[in-house]
């Protein structure tokens, strides 16, 4: 709910803005010709307050998705604040009104260009024309297997007379597809791709570059997505790289992802993937790690008849970026969770990664033991209670999962401290009370745990006292 708050700001924004401009033009109209618009600019300047407060609240929430930074949303967020308190003005004001829609028809401006600025980036509004293509123009010859096209190195993509293959061939990319959503202006998923130093960070899901190594590099396997699924970068909708590009990063990292200066040759059919990829393997194959590494190297591509059957059956099935083979299994459309559908289910059941059973009170805990790679797991407003939990603690893979809702309680923070392998626990509006979170962060400080709860920023007094 809170999420669905704050993804609303887009929409309430307009409403203020559209509202007080006409209430600003009628004040002004009525100063210079004498006409009575009393009642109405009344009228206009409480709506105009109302929804300016509305659009403060909505903006406030999604401003703590972890999207933004909160130094660039903060004159953004005070200067709608002030607008706000302006527009209250502006209706028990009476006697100052001229003044005051001068002062928001000002902030109205103001904020709005702070507004487009995170959202479309710097200078948005006096950028220099670009020249429109359609995600139709953009000729994409991905392969429909998105293992042959990782392994497609037949191309030579970079341009051997460069020696800075990052700041002349990949950076461009990046400013034109990602900077948007991943620059000093905005953080999607607190991730920044504008500098070497935030790049090798990664984002809130961890490293997005493995050098050497495009398969295991998020930078990489999210582009070979299908566009339509939700890890896909850049997201459905937004302007696409197409194939050379998409080449270019891979090439990049397969010579070692250098941000400076490059001396080597580029090999003739550049690194052998599947080469990289053991190496990787053996980096992991501890006896820590034995289970979840030896039915990943079994893995094969899944049957397509297998993925036809559980569609019929209403199973919503898509690509993961965590393994070339690794599915996305949606139970949404399901009517009924009998032993049909897991059934068919378990047929692809070493390619599941990733399992959505939201707001079903049919779910059998039991069944999901079937899938042993699964890694993240969303029951939000399911049936799920504290007994259950200590199955779902023997799946040795399970990365995130998704409580939000369901009536799981102190009695779990046993079971959900000694889940070693989960770095993410959603558990908004559940029966877990303070002191029951305080003995599970105590006990796993390592353990990211969401409960959705407001923090508001305080004010940049510095900033506030330079604008005085």
């Amino acid at each position: 709910m809170i999420d669905l708050m704050g993804h609303l700001h887009p929409f309430l924004v307009h409403f203020p803005i559209g509202i007080l401009v006409i209430a600003c033009v009628m004040i002004w109209l009525r100063a210079f010709r004498k006409t009575d618009f009393q009642s109405s600019i009344s009228l206009l300047s409480m709506l105009g307050a109302l929804t300016a407060g509305a659009a403060c609240i909505s903006g406030y929430l999604l401003s703590q998705s972890g999207d933004y930074q909160s130094s660039s949303v903060n004159p953004h967020q005070w200067w709608g604040i002030g607008t706000c308190l302006l527009a209250i003005a502006l209706y028990f004001f009476h006697a100052y009104r001229t003044i005051i829609s001068v002062l928001v028809f000002l902030a109205l401006a103001i904020t709005g260009h702070l507004g487009g600025e995170l959202t479309y980036g710097a200078n948005y509004l006096f950028q220099q024309k670009k020249s429109v293509i359609s995600s139709k123009e953009i000729q994409r010859t991905l392969d429909s297997s998105l293992v042959a096209l990782a392994k497609d190195t037949t191309v030579q993509v970079l341009n051997p007379t460069k020696k800075f293959p990052f700041q002349d061939e990949v950076l461009p990319i990046l400013k034109n597809h990602c900077f948007q959503c991943h620059s000093s202006k905005k953080q999607k998923g607190k991730l920044r791709l504008d500098s070497e130093l935030f790049i090798k960070k990664g984002g809130k899901e961890g490293a997005i570059l493995l050098a050497g190594n495009p398969l295991k590099s998020h930078l990489y396997k999210y582009l070979i997505l299908p566009e339509d699924d939700d890890l896909h970068m850049p997201p459905e909708g937004k302007k696409q790289l197409n194939s050379r590009q998409i080449a270019i990063i891979r090439r990049w990292i397969e010579i070692g992802a250098p941000f400076g200066e490059y001396t080597g040759a580029l090999p003739s059919s550049a690194m052998d993937i599947s080469s990289s990829e053991n190496s990787s393997m053996d980096e992991v194959n501890s006896p820590a790690n034995e289970a979840m590494v030896k039915p990943m190297k079994s893995l094969e591509p899944v049957n397509p008849e297998f993925i036809l059957e559980a569609k019929n059956l209403g199973l919503s099935v898509s690509s993961v970026a965590s393994h070339p083979a690794g599915l996305s299994v949606n139970f949404v459309n399901v009517k009924q969770l009998d032993a049909q559908v897991w059934q068919v289910a378990k047929k692809i059941q070493d390619h599941i990664f990733q399992i959505k059973l939201g707001k079903r009170k049919d779910v059998a805990v039991e069944e999901l033991l079937n899938f042993p790679q699964l890694e993240q797991l969303n029951l939000e407003q399911s049936n799920i209670q504290d007994k259950d939990l200590e199955i779902l603690g023997r799946l040795p893979n399970l990365k995130r999962l998704n409580l939000y809702g369901t009536s799981v309680s102190d009695a779990g923070v046993k079971t959900l401290a000694s889940m070693k392998a989960l770095k993410v626990l959603y558990i908004w509006q559940s029966k877990l009370s303070q002191k029951g979170l305080q003995s599970l962060q105590s006990a796993r400080p390592d353990l990211q745990v969401v409960q959705g709860e407001i923090h508001f920023t305080p004010p940049d007094t510095n900033r506030l006292k330079a604008i005085k």
